[in-house]
């Protein structure tokens, strides 16, 4: 945006294209706005895309749904109570891809969103039943990203796991595991396991491509057509 501003800048404008439009504020339709990446190579159908997320959001008032381009999709709702609720239902998915939401309140243009944020119910395996507590989930959970602390708490335990909702770091691979202490000389692995994960590249760990179009395969199909 800034350098179209400066482009405009050094235009010879006349007298008519120097009148400027007011677009303040008030101006603006009263929309609560979700902007949705859908990581996926394939061209986004909107109307496939409406059609899929209504019956999954139950919003209670309507919503309209915008192409914008690069498989960036624009939703308009009438509430902020349904924004909300469809924020609190993440992770999504469409056609088992990832689709990753940002609020957009029209301060800036929406190719400038990164997109690099989704919410995952993450569950916790392998753990000493005495560690099976609240808060040995927050502890394990604020290394993968923001916990979103839950405020009902027999969400957090499993039968024989605990559960975190954490807000995890899109451009970065998913963690598999961490390894624990619970003594002075005792350690081990716990397992993760991501609720509703979505496809992700198996080479990399990556939820923003698949594995064809992942680096590291690449580089691995090059090296063996070298050694043929």
């Amino acid at each position: 945006m800034e350098e179209i501003s400066k482009r405009w800048q050094k235009l010879s404008l006349t007298d008519t294209e120097g009148d400027k439009v007011d677009l303040s504020k008030e101006k603006r339709m009263p929309e609560f706005v979700l902007v949705g990446k859908f990581f996926t190579r394939k061209a986004i159908n909107i109307k496939a895309v409406a059609k899929t997320f209504r019956p999954l959001w139950r919003t209670r008032r309507n919503f309209k749904v915008r192409a914008v381009d690069n498989n960036i999709v624009l939703f308009a709702f009438e509430l902020e109570t349904d924004v909300e609720k469809v924020l609190h239902g993440e992770s999504w998915t469409y056609d088992r891809h990832l689709v990753a939401l940002e609020r957009h309140d029209g301060q800036k243009p929406v190719n400038e969103l990164i997109f690099c944020n989704t919410t995952f119910w993450v569950q916790i395996h392998d753990l000493l039943f005495s560690l099976l507590t609240k808060e040995v989930a927050l502890s394990i959970g604020v290394t993968l990203g923001t916990v979103i602390k839950p405020t009902d708490n027999s969400k957090v335990q499993g039968g024989n796991f605990v559960q975190v909702r954490v807000v995890v770091d899109t451009t970065k691979s998913l963690s598999r595991g961490r390894i624990v202490s619970w003594d002075k000389d005792k350690e081990g692995w716990v397992s993760f396991r991501y609720e509703r994960l979505p496809n992700l590249c198996y080479w990399c760990g990556s939820l923003t491509h698949d594995d064809k179009d992942c680096v590291i395969w690449l580089n691995s199909r090059g090296n063996l057509s070298t050694e043929e």
